[in-house]
């Protein structure tokens, strides 16, 4: 644990790790039926790689060639060969490595000094109910919160040598490849990166330490981890799709004239159900009326639509995002009669939810008002990324389940600032002005 946790006392980084598993093993207990239900097709996919069939669904007689998921957390879930176990193995030793590289992120980021903030950091992700809850699906929340905090991990290690930028790319790469999602934190992240080299116009000579040449680096290597997907999907699907074929489906999702009355002008806090089911149902149904039977044919088809409805809808489309980033942020995982979970639980997890929002909200004034906020560029990137994201496209609270260690690593540097100054401000005058050197 000590190399795990340099300025962790053992006792505490022990009792967090456990914590962490006992409590998603509590989860998988209660509902072990969800370990294998396959909501979002990722065990099917998984099933025809295993069956020699390649990247394809099984909902056809014939298994078909499918983008429509993203392709690292399938490629993950052959090797637990679709078993129950494998897959609780699967997202325990992910549990751990999210807990592990989000407080030596905050190490990293605070210098070691203290132990505080990186059990509370690690603390957040480790009790999180919405990581807890999808602990026990087949669903990419587990590995997409892992791989978040294991870039901010890297990120706060400040490595300029091309090894560094080359892993920084192989984490952003592997990000990508889990959900399309992280490309707008990358582009923030890199944007932040080189601000300060466009300000300032310097470094012009492009040396090996230059802004320029470690984020030309870093996009190389992950246009390189991301290329095998690509030219799959050239040769399979027959268009170089770099993401996926659901990227339409989710903007026109959250972007139809159905959506907008019954949710965000209506009273309905979520859209599911027999409404849902209805539009899914008719909109499938137009889509064959036209003769669109390729993925790539249907996503287009809707996203056009989706572009189109907010084209003819603008102010209707601002009070949607609006209502988007309420539902990205709300305290409530969810209703009880969705999530299993009673009423009073619930408001438990909502308080627990508004502490850490307002920790948040601190941290980041505290770390605004110290000029502080470029040494934490990628964790504002990474939540700023997915919000933006989420204002256009579907959106449900579990969508924030990757930003989660960045919220929990900018809630425990901000802690930790604040009572830096607090001990500051209560200093003697002539200690504060006094170098330490003088006392020798």
């Amino acid at each position: 644990m000590p190399a795990c946790f340099p300025t962790l006392p053992r006792f505490w980084g022990l009792c967090l790790l456990a914590l962490a598993v006992v409590l998603r093993l509590g989860v998988m207990v209660a509902r072990p039926e969800q370990l294998t239900t396959d909501r979002d097709l990722y065990l099917g996919i998984a099933n025809e790689l295993r069956e020699g069939h390649g990247y394809s669904t099984s909902g056809n007689a014939v298994p078909t060639p499918t983008a429509f998921r993203s392709p690292l957390y399938p490629l993950l879930l052959v090797g637990t060969g679709g078993s129950s176990i494998g897959i609780a193995v699967l997202h325990l030793l992910l549990a751990m490595g999210m807990v592990l590289a989000t407080g030596r992120a905050v190490e990293r980021l605070t210098g070691g000094t203290d132990w505080r903030p990186p059990l509370l950091a690690g603390g957040i992700v480790a009790v999180d109910p919405l990581l807890l809850l999808y602990s026990g699906q087949p669903m990419t929340e587990t590995l997409c919160s892992c791989l978040s905090a294991v870039l901010l991990w890297r990120l706060a290690v400040c490595d300029d040598t091309p090894r560094g930028a080359m892993v920084e790319g192989l984490i952003w790469g592997l990000c990508l490849l889990a959900r399309p999602t992280y490309a707008v934190p990358l582009g923030l992240c890199l944007l932040g990166r080189l601000l300060p080299f466009i300000r300032s116009k310097g470094e012009r000579a492009g040396g090996a330490g230059s802004p320029r040449w470690r984020v030309g680096l870093v996009v190389v290597t992950t246009l390189a981890v991301v290329s095998p997907w690509v030219i799959r999907n050239r040769l399979v699907m027959g268009k170089p799709i770099a993401t996926t074929t659901h990227g339409g489906y989710t903007l026109w999702l959250a972007n139809n004239p159905v959506y907008y009355t019954e949710v965000v002008e209506g009273k309905d806090a979520a859209w599911n159900g027999e409404s849902l089911e209805r539009w899914q149902h008719e909109t499938n149904a137009e889509m064959d009326r036209l003769g669109l039977r390729s993925e790539i044919e249907r996503d287009q088809w809707q996203a056009t639509r989706a572009k189109q409805f907010i084209r003819d809808n603008p102010w209707r489309f601002v009070r949607a995002c609006l209502h988007r980033a309420g539902t990205f942020w709300s305290i409530f995982p969810g209703r009880s009669a969705e999530t299993g979970v009673p009423v009073p639980m619930l408001w438990m997890i909502a308080a627990g939810y508004a502490a850490v929002w307002v920790g948040g909200v601190v941290a980041l004034w505290r770390v605004w008002s110290q000029g502080r906020v470029a040494s934490l560029c990628p964790v504002l990137s990474l939540i700023l990324g997915f919000v933006l994201v989420h204002l256009v496209y579907w959106t449900d609270v579990r969508m924030r389940a990757p930003i989660i260690p960045a919220v929990a690593v900018l809630v425990a540097v901000g802690l930790q600032s604040t009572r830096k100054t607090h001990r500051e401000d209560e200093a003697p005058a002539e200690v504060r002005t006094t170098p330490i050197a003088s006392h020798n």
